[in-house]
């Protein structure tokens, strides 16, 4: 990993020729906002070059400075993504560009896949939360991107994940009724995000809270509590401690307005 200077990806360097195919970028900021216009900037700056973009997602927030009494902590805000079929005209581009302050960008060059270690203990997995958080990652992709060719979207980024996609079936399953629903979905969390303007909600907290309400509209199957405690958890794991109180607070208002048992599920 290359860390590049705050202001501009100014060397060329930094990109090896072996790397140019294939870029992967990080992003990091302790104000979420800036991060996620950083991410923006970068696809609207690359994809006129003919690269394909897989991203930009985030990754799980980090600690900068623990919380004192009174205070939620400080979190530092990451955000992949990856430039595929680079050119020169792609790295000229990306020297081009410049960062806000406080804004981090790392460009990491792609590694040979690692063979598993045989004598490794196996990792306990849930199937189900690897696939909520898949599916938020990719939801906040495509709330930036909109992707038009989704088989292809979805190609790149199931490629990239540390399972093989059929691990994954239900976070597809996820990410194509969100899709399918977007107008209705945004419509509930217009309707309980009380003093908060739509374009306001952090891009990360949208995701979250597209995919609940989902779970919540149309997956019966699922108890309401469950999909409200995975949504938080998610929140708590990928946002902020605000954010987690204002995911829970219009997934429970919801939750009233179905009129289900929370703690079952039905039809099944």
């Amino acid at each position: 990993m290359t860390p590049l200077p705050r202001t501009n990806v100014d060397s060329d360097s930094t990109i090896s020729p072996s790397a140019r195919a294939k870029i992967r970028i990080r992003i990091k900021g302790i104000d979420y906002r800036m991060a996620d216009q950083c991410a923006s900037e970068i696809v609207a700056s690359v994809t006129p070059t003919g690269a394909r973009i897989s991203g930009p997602f985030p990754l799980p927030s980090q600690i900068e400075v623990y919380r004192a009494v009174g205070q939620d902590e400080i979190r530092g805000h990451r955000r992949n993504l990856e430039i595929i079929n680079a050119t020169a005209q792609t790295v000229d581009v990306m020297r081009r560009i410049n960062l806000p302050a406080g804004i981090e960008i790392s460009i990491i060059s792609p590694d040979e896949p690692v063979a598993p270690d045989p004598a490794a203990i196996p990792v306990k997995r849930n199937r189900r939360h690897d696939s909520r958080v898949a599916a938020m990652q990719f939801l906040y992709s495509w709330e930036v991107q909109r992707h038009g060719d989704l088989v292809t979207s979805l190609y790149d980024f199931f490629s990239e994940r540390e399972q093989p996609r059929e691990y994954y079936s239900f976070a597809e399953e996820l990410i194509h009724g969100v899709i399918r629903d977007a107008t209705l979905i945004d419509e509930i969390i217009g309707k309980y995000a009380k003093n908060w303007a739509f374009t306001r909600i952090a891009r990360v907290d949208l995701a979250i809270l597209r995919l609940a309400a989902f779970e919540l509209m149309r997956r019966t199957d699922i108890p309401p509590v469950v999909s409200i405690n995975e949504a938080v958890d998610i929140a708590k794991m990928f946002s902020s401690d605000e954010s987690k109180r204002f995911v829970n607070g219009i997934l429970d208002s919801y939750k009233e307005e179905i009129g289900r048992d929370p703690r079952k599920a039905e039809g099944v």
